[in-house]
C-alpha cells in the first residue's frame, strides 16, 4: 500500500497512538480525516499534520458510541472526505479492574465504544469505501484480544470481539479488493492505562511501547498487506502459546495473582471511560474543521 494520496479516517485521533500515527501518515502524503472527542487537541494534531506536509486535514469532533455521534462523523465524510479509501478504527476505552467490582455501566460503556462503534461505523462506511479501487480497514486491538488477563476480563473480551470482527469480515471481503486487517499492540503508556496499570505492569515485569511505537507497526502492517500483526516481544510468542497451550498461559498468570489483584482491586475504578468523558466535556461547537496546504478549504 502506497500512502501518497491516500485519504485516511483515524478515528480516536486525538492522543496517543492515534495522534501519532496521524503524524506518521502526514509525512507520508496521506489526506487525513481526524476524529476525537476534543476538538482543541484534534486542532493541535491537525496543525502537526500540516507542518509535516500533509496535504490536507479535516477534523470532526463526535462521540461514536451514539447513533448521533456516528451520523456526524459519516455526513463529514459524505460532504467533506468523500474520496475515503482507508478507516482506521482506533477510538477506545480501557478498564483496569477486578470484574466484580466493575458497574452495569462501566461495563456497558467499553462494550459499546470498542465493539459496538467500529462495527456499525464500519457498516455505514462500506459503500463509499468500497466504492474505491483499493480500500483498507485496519482495526487496531490488543495482545489482550487473544490472551485473556487478570484484571482485564471486559477489555479482554471488548478486543476479543474486535479481532474477531476483523477477521471475520476479511474472509467475508476476501474475493474483492478490500483488505481489512487487525494490530495487536501490547500495553502503551496512553490516557486509556490508569496508574494502577502501570503499576501492575512495572510488578509483574511487563513491558510497554511509546506510542510512535505502535503506530510504525501499523504503518509496516498497511505497507505489507497482511491480516494481522502483533506488537512486542515476548507477548508475539505469548498469544501463540495461548492459542495452542492455553494451560501453561493460565498456569503462569495464577502464579503472579498476588501480585496483579492488589492494583486490580479498588472501590474508585478510574478508567479510560474518565478520560474520554473529560475529553467530551471540553470539546466544542464545531464538529468540523478543515485545513489544506493552500491554508483553504477544498
Amino acid at each position: 500500500m502506497q500512502f501518497r494520496d491516500r485519504h485516511i479516517l483515524i478515528t480516536g485521533a486525538s492522543g496517543g497512538i492515534g495522534s501519532a500515527l496521524a503524524i506518521l501518515l502526514a509525512r507520508r502524503g496521506s489526506s487525513l480525516l481526524l476524529h476525537g472527542r476534543n476538538q482543541k487537541a484534534l486542532d493541535e494534531i491537525a496543525s502537526k499534520c500540516m507542518e509535516q506536509g500533509c496535504p490536507r486535514v479535516v477534523t470532526c469532533s463526535a462521540d461514536i458510541s451514539n447513533e448521533a455521534g456516528r451520523k456526524r462523523l459519516t455526513d463529514c465524510v459524505s460532504t467533506s472526505f468523500p474520496l475515503l479509501d482507508t478507516l482506521i478504527n482506533n477510538a477506545g476505552i480501557g478498564c483496569f479492574n477486578l470484574f466484580d467490582e466493575q458497574s452495569p455501566e462501566l461495563i456497558e460503556r467499553l462494550i459499546t465504544t470498542n465493539v459496538t462503534a467500529p462495527i456499525l461505523l464500519t457498516q455505514a462506511l462500506l459503500p463509499n469505501l468500497t466504492a474505491k479501487p483499493e480500500p483498507r480497514i485496519l482495526n487496531i486491538g490488543s495482545a489482550f484480544g487473544a490472551i485473556g488477563y487478570p484484571g482485564y476480563t471486559t477489555y479482554c473480551a471488548s478486543k476479543g470481539a474486535l479481532r474477531m470482527f476483523s477477521e471475520s469480515l476479511a474472509r467475508e471481503y476476501a474475493d474483492t479488493s478490500l483488505k481489512v486487517q487487525y494490530l495487536a499492540p501490547r500495553a502503551s503508556p496512553t490516557a486509556i492505562n490508569t496508574y494502577r496499570a502501570n503499576q501492575m505492569l512495572a510488578a509483574t515485569g511487563g513491558k510497554s511501547d511509546a506510542p510512535v511505537t505502535v503506530a510504525e507497526a501499523a504503518i509496516k502492517l498497511l505497507e505489507s498487506g497482511k491480516a494481522q500483526a502483533a506488537v512486542g516481544w515476548p507477548e508475539k510468542l505469548l498469544v501463540r502459546l495461548n492459542g495452542l497451550r492455553p494451560e501453561l498461559i493460565s498456569a503462569m498468570l495464577k502464579r503472579q495473582l498476588h501480585k496483579i489483584k492488589p492494583y486490580a482491586r479498588s472501590t474508585d475504578v478510574d478508567t479510560g471511560a474518565q478520560t474520554a468523558r473529560h475529553q467530551a466535556s471540553h470539546r466544542d461547537q464545531h464538529p468540523l474543521k478543515e485545513r489544506s496546504l493552500s491554508g483553504k478549504g477544498a
